[in-house]
């Protein structure tokens, strides 16, 4: 049990961030939840404490905000929780085009992806406890160029790149999930619901967050789960990048 430590999730709300509420929760963390769902957050902070009897706390945010991370920050250090696990799960994708999508949609993705979590982290690590864990949500897709979702596949290389950098640069144990596609909202609003080849590595969000925490607790630095995200990723590390990018270019003009 983990009496009086407290998990903070960004992008709790739903998918993965609330299926690793679920099983944190069920690990006897306290729970600090961040979303910007706040019906969401709330329904998933009450199925949570009448189960568990545990202290559950939301705050709706809005991570493209700056002033609003630095607000919630300065709440934090108001309130002083023991924070042991942070949680880094807030992201968002599209599909399409580089030279047709919208450039609004690349803003939101570096804007949340890149910038949010960087200064996020930046102004969190301070207050960690000691001992603490940092969960940084990468992908599969950190390990390969994307086209056709390029700004988000370069978002989340940055994620691992950043990630394994801190691991070695910190006083902390850092470790990146990187799940495949995984049945959720994300996987809807980036269109990758409609390919019957990715369908093949579909997981659900809770056997995710089960695979990530045992991955915390062995504190390994990088967490693939499935069987067949982890041969697609060493097929990935081990491939030229020309290929890598023909591959992943295959597979997505399929939706």
């Amino acid at each position: 049990m983990h009496e009086r430590e407290y998990a903070l999730i960004t992008g709790a709300s739903s998918g993965i961030g609330a299926a690793l509420a679920l099983k944190l929760a069920k690990e006897g963390f306290n729970l600090i939840l961040l979303g910007q769902n706040t019906l969401k957050l709330e329904k998933l902070a009450f199925i949570i404490s009448q189960k568990f009897e545990l202290d559950v706390l939301t705050y709706k945010l809005n991570l493209i905000n700056t002033n609003e991370i630095d607000q919630f920050v300065n709440k934090l250090k108001q309130i002083n929780k023991n924070i042991t696990l942070f949680v880094n799960n807030a992201g968002i994708g599209y599909f399409g085009e580089f030279a047709k999508i919208n450039i609004d949609e690349d803003k939101k993705i570096i804007d949340i992806n890149i910038r949010a979590t960087t200064i996020f982290l930046k102004n969190l690590i301070p207050l960690l406890s000691k001992n603490a864990h940092v969960l940084m949500v990468a992908s599969t897709a950190a390990f390969s160029p994307g086209p056709y979702m390029a700004t988000y596949y370069a978002s989340k290389a940055y994620i691992l790149a950043l990630s394994l950098a801190l691991r070695e640069e910190l006083g902390l144990q850092v470790s990146v999930l990187a799940p495949g596609p995984t049945k959720t909202k994300f996987q809807e609003r980036a269109q990758m619901c409609k390919n019957d080849i990715v369908k093949l590595f579909y997981m659900h969000p809770i056997k995710v967050a089960s695979k990530a925490y045992d991955g915390v607790i062995q504190n390994k630095s990088i967490i693939v789960p499935g069987f067949l995200n982890k041969i697609s990723v060493l097929a990935l590390i081990l491939a030229p990048y020309s290929i890598k990018s023909w591959l992943v270019k295959c597979t997505q003009k399929l939706k």
